[in-house]
């Protein structure tokens, strides 16, 4: 019966070590893509059961967020200041467009329809469609029926939904072009350089509760 024991011991002790691993590997990866506090948050919610995210209901625009696609630590290293250009030159594009962190609204409805709003821009209506960490964003008429296809996840304070970084540069573009804020040559051509650096991530939405 002590054999038994021990053994139930040991392989609960391994089983731990592995899992205090993959754990720890995690929090490695990220924390060489930057954001240590959102980073340890987020593996932790996985580890506890936490990480799915409903996004039903109303959330704050907390700015772009940007990600690197490889898992590989290396490239994390090296697609850091990609992430940094891209989420402070779009921040700094849309808040000239009035759409600024903490000045922004996004309003799931159970329905599957959803509103953002920012500052005085009318509402841009369209849908969604959410299957566990998977969503699907189709505007409505004012961004030309655009289609983003992406993956929410949870962090320390809310969420992030992120998806290919040329698209949402895509979106980012024809955002402006709605809200008539960026009609310049010049404007167009700062998202013109922002999108050759998206190509090595995702980018996307910052929202808190």
């Amino acid at each position: 019966m002590k054999k038994i024991v021990a053994i139930l011991g040991s392989l609960m002790l391994v089983a731990s070590a592995a899992n205090a691993q993959n754990v720890l590997g995690g929090i490695l990866k990220s924390v060489a893509g930057g954001n240590v506090g959102e980073t340890v948050g987020n593996v932790l919610s996985g580890v506890l059961g936490g990480g799915q995210v409903d996004l039903a209901g109303s959330w704050t625009y907390g700015g772009v967020g940007a990600a690197v696609k490889s898992d590989n630590i290396l490239s994390s290293v090296a697609g850091n200041a990609a992430i940094g250009t891209i989420e402070s030159k779009a921040d700094n594009i849309l808040a000239k467009a009035g759409i600024a962190p903490g000045a922004a609204t996004f309003t799931f409805n159970p329905d599957g329809s959803f509103s953002f709003k920012a500052g005085r821009l009318p509402a841009i209506t369209g849908t969604y469609v959410q299957n566990g960490s998977a969503v699907t964003l189709k505007f409505g008429r004012q961004l030309t029926f655009l289609q983003l296809d992406g993956a929410v996840s949870a962090t320390t304070n809310g969420c992030k939904i992120l998806f290919n970084g040329e698209k949402f540069m895509g979106f980012t573009q024809k955002l402006i072009e709605y809200a008539k804020k960026i009609t310049t040559s010049a404007g167009v051509a700062t998202v013109g350089n922002i999108l050759t650096t998206a190509k090595s991530v995702d980018a996307g939405f910052k929202l808190t509760r």
